[in-house]
């Protein structure tokens, strides 16, 4: 059995909202993120990692425990992907990125 390799920095990322760009910003990431109708994008919350922007919306709940108390994950392989915590009354998330 292999195990779970997590690594992040623990610094906490602000979460921010379509609302909140200005709008050249909003017409990029909303180009982005064209899977999502209006209401879901004007209602997402998205943070930059690693250069890339993710929304928040995108991440799957973990109900099983994985060391850290990471609370939602996006896969990028079967083995790899990122974790999420949100922090700071729901204000920031920390990131971290696994592999097995």
């Amino acid at each position: 059995m292999s195990t779970m390799q997590i690594t992040t920095n623990h610094q906490p990322r602000d979460l921010i909202s379509a609302f909140e760009l200005n709008t050249a910003q909003y017409n990029k990431l909303r180009k982005e993120f064209d899977y999502l109708d209006d209401q879901d994008f004007d209602s997402s919350m998205f943070f930059e990692y690693k250069g890339q922007i993710y929304c928040l919306a995108d991440f799957v709940r973990l109900d099983s425990y994985i060391p850290g108390n990471w609370q939602g994950v996006m896969n990028h392989t079967y083995f790899s992907g990122i974790l999420v915590k949100i922090v700071d009354s729901c204000q920031s998330v920390i990131v971290a990125s696994y592999c097995s």
